[in-house]
């Protein structure tokens, strides 16, 4: 038994409903509930968490629309079936998502859901067909078959016959005393012309209609009755000929109506996760582990967490496996009940398989989870609030065995406080003796000390500021809470005169034990509040320190890059200076001297900076000298083959210098985009450039080229002498951006334009 409503799993399924477009998993979810044998759930778990990495990996899921389709499902299993060509397009609509899902999945490589993937049938027979014989607009084709197409050609030229002796009739020299307009309307599925009043004076026909007013008859002249006639003729032959393409291809549905049931059942499984697995990307989750222990680590209550984001509080608390009661304490309005809810929501959510929201978590797979929270008053069944309480948790104690979480809210409540807190400490122990997991929340001091007394028990306290009297939502290992009514009193604005005559009365009626329990306390809770501070302050130093030392690392290697690139180029314009330039032989001396100079400093730049190891397949680097993100489509030898934003390239793997991408970075710089920068052209005129002046333009708009995705550019550099054509086809020759290159065609320059293909 567990305690669904109680602990709202009904609202988190609204939540996770929201974003859902198939009407079949949002029927899935509807009906998803917590599993108890522990194989299913690791099962589902593992289904659903490579249905996870497959929507990260394909950065968008498109999941059709299949309500249409679940309205014409009940009409598929019925021998006399006929579907309308609309229908059908619903049909095949369904089919060819229901393929392209599929195939995506197997090509991802998914193991988990074969056995799903296996009982899916794509139906491509019958899907073709339709494809074959309906348009987009839902009208039956004339390629349907060849009778078809034989009456729709015989329909068209019989009605341009008509057309044409109607155009004739408009023609004749008395047709404006007799034609109210000279239009061909149809009547009745007849050809027919607007008429006068008067036009039995002037030409035989039938009429078929006439206007509101009367004065205008819509007549079929005598001369066209024949050919109406063979039109109607026509028309029956094609409505009878369409009958019997649909009903052939609604015969093969009905035929396949077991595997459609098969596919639609596995179908449904499969987009159920695929609809999960959009609701969780992008949020931070964990599968629980299953032990003998509840163990929260920075885990939200599901619900909250959905509803405020960033502003929930996440929640740590753990119970071991020989602990059997945990009392949380502390006041009101400081998130006891919330926790409690919390840790009975997770262990719903872990049963079903689904993951939570948070860093780590350790749950056991309970088979009762019980729950006696808020107002339970029956007016129907005449109990008051405490009456039903009592009612529900007699109840739970008949129920709760050793595989059995109890959560009770300010258990034995509502009436005297003794017997009350007499009544909840021996409800805890009766728990206990079942060896039942108990979660309670309370005010009582009886119950907080059998918590601190029972080896058994572990105590909580709601973490509450005093300063400012506000809640901070967090709970407190090992302290004992205050109720602090007047701390709330005061929080809630009551007349200051009540508060202090409230406090009189306490202070009169406390002992000194009693003090000194609640200075120990609220120590206690101060130190611990501090505590968890001071962890939560370790946790983010550590985190901006590591963010720190990769950003140095990020600076290191750029600025490398960087000198790098600045050498490189001061060493090519060396060797063109060397090669150019008519010095005397001292200067070239010193030329050479200075290049061997830039050769070996480069050589110990290039030593620093190193390039990304261990490249394989399906790996998605971030390229610092294209300042863009590639997939690794193949590696051969010392090269790699990858996809730069659509553009596919052969790189060497030393070259590759930059970073591996994690699969959380991969979301948004795996998109591959085809945009072509602003920059880049697809034609370069270099006509009147020098030869150095031209190769340094062209290179950089090569790269410019290569970065917008182009595949083609035309570089004009005239006729002249041929010497400016020979320096860049010489230049383009062993470039590794450049596929081929050749001296375009007549039409397109002839010796004047050269033709690279990237």
């Amino acid at each position: 038994m567990i305690h669904l409503d109680t602990l709202e799993f009904g609202l988190f399924k609204q939540y996770m409903e929201k974003g859902f477009s198939s009407a079949l998993a949002k029927g899935r979810l509807n009906a998803l509930k917590p599993y108890y044998a522990l194989d299913k759930i690791e099962r589902y778990k593992a289904e659903l968490n490579e249905a996870l990495d497959y929507a990260v990996k394909a950065s968008d899921i498109y999941i059709p629309k299949d309500d249409e389709f679940l309205s014409v499902l009940p009409k598929l299993n019925d021998p006399l079936l006929f579907l309308e060509p609309d229908e059908l397009l619903i049909f095949a609509e369904f089919f060819h998502g229901v393929r392209d899902i599929k195939k995506g999945l197997i090509e991802h490589g998914a193991e988990h859901m074969k056995l799903y993937l296996g009982e899916i049938s794509t139906l491509s027979e019958i899907t073709d067909r339709i494809d074959e014989t309906v348009n987009d607009m839902g009208e039956v084709k004339d390629s349907a078959s060849y009778r078809l197409s034989e009456v729709r050609g015989e329909l068209k030229s019989l009605r341009k016959q008509v057309q044409r002796e109607l155009a004739g009739v408009f023609a004749m020299g008395s047709a404006s005393k007799f034609v109210q307009e000279q239009v061909i309307t149809e009547r009745s599925g007849r050809f027919t012309i607007p008429c006068k009043t008067n036009f039995k004076q002037y030409m035989q026909g039938i009429v078929h209609d006439r206007s509101a007013s009367g004065q205008t008859f819509f007549v079929e002249p005598s001369s066209t009755v024949g050919l109406n006639n063979a039109i109607q003729e026509c028309l029956a032959q094609e409505r009878e000929e369409t009958v019997r393409i649909l009903k052939e291809i609604a015969d093969s549905i009905f035929g396949a109506f077991t595997r459609i049931q098969a596919t639609v059942a596995a179908y449904t499984e499969v987009v159920f996760h695929l609809e999960t697995a959009k609701f969780y990307k992008g949020k931070d989750f964990v599968f629980p582990e299953f032990s003998g222990s509840v163990m929260f680590r920075d885990v939200h209550h599901p619900i909250i967490f959905l509803e405020k984001g960033k502003e929930s509080v996440p929640l740590d608390f753990q119970m071991m496996s020989g602990e059997f009661t945990a009392v949380i304490t502390g006041p009101n309005t400081g998130g006891k009940t919330a926790a409690l809810k919390s840790i009975g929501l997770n262990h719903i959510l872990g049963k079903c398989g689904l993951p939570l929201f948070g860093k780590y978590a350790e749950i056991v797979n309970f088979n009762h989870i019980l729950a006696d929270i808020g107002d339970n008053q029956s007016l129907v069944m005449d109990l008051s609030t405490f009456s039903a309480h009592m009612v529900n948790i007699r109840d739970i104690l008949k129920t709760a065995d050793s595989q059995s979480l109890v959560l009770l809210d300010e258990a034995g409540t509502g009436t005297e406080p003794r017997e009350g807190a007499a009544l909840a400490v021996a409800v805890c122990r009766k728990l206990a003796a079942k060896k039942a997991k108990a979660v309670v929340t309370t005010h009582f001091t009886e119950l907080k000390t059998y918590a601190l007394t029972e080896d058994t028990s572990v105590i909580y306290a709601v973490d509450f500021d005093y300063t400012d009297f506000s809640p901070r939502y967090r709970l407190l290992k090992g302290v004992s809470g205050k109720s602090d009514p007047l701390v709330i009193a005061k929080r809630l604005r009551f007349p200051a005169d009540v508060i202090e005559t409230a406090t009189d009365i306490i202070e009169q009626h406390k002992s000194d034990a009693e003090v000194s329990v609640e200075e120990i306390s609220r120590m206690q809770a101060e130190i611990a509040g501090k505590t968890k501070d001071l962890e939560l302050l370790q946790a983010y130093l550590k985190e901006k320190e590591e963010f720190i030392e990769l950003r140095e690392q990020e600076l290191s290697e750029k600025l490398a890059k960087k000198e790098s690139e600045l050498l490189e180029e001061a060493l090519r314009l060396y060797h063109r200076a060397k090669k150019y330039a008519e010095k005397p032989h001292k200067i070239k001396e010193s030329v050479e001297e200075d290049i061997k100079k830039a050769e070996t400093k480069l050589g110990k730049v290039k030593k620093e900076i190193k390039p990304v190891e261990g490249v394989k397949t399906g790996d998605v680097i971030w390229l610092e000298k294209y300042d863009k993100s590639g997939k690794v489509l193949s590696v051969d030898g010392d090269s790699a083959k990858m996809d730069i934003g659509g553009l596919k390239i052969s790189i060497k793997l030393k070259e590759l210098v930059g970073k591996k991408m994690e699969q959380k970075d991969r979301v948004k710089d795996v998109l591959v985009s085809k945009n072509v920068a602003p920059s880049a052209k697809h034609e370069l005129l270099l006509v009147g450039k020098r030869v150095e002046e031209a190769l340094d333009i062209l290179d950089k708009t090569l790269d410019e080229s290569v970065l917008a995705g182009l595949n083609r550019l035309y570089v004009v550099h005239g006729r002249g002498t041929g010497q400016l054509r020979s320096g860049i086809q010489e230049f383009l020759r062993s470039d590794p951006r450049v596929r081929a290159y050749k001296t375009a065609s007549n039409e397109e320059g002839g010796q004047a334009v050269t033709v690279i293909d990237f």
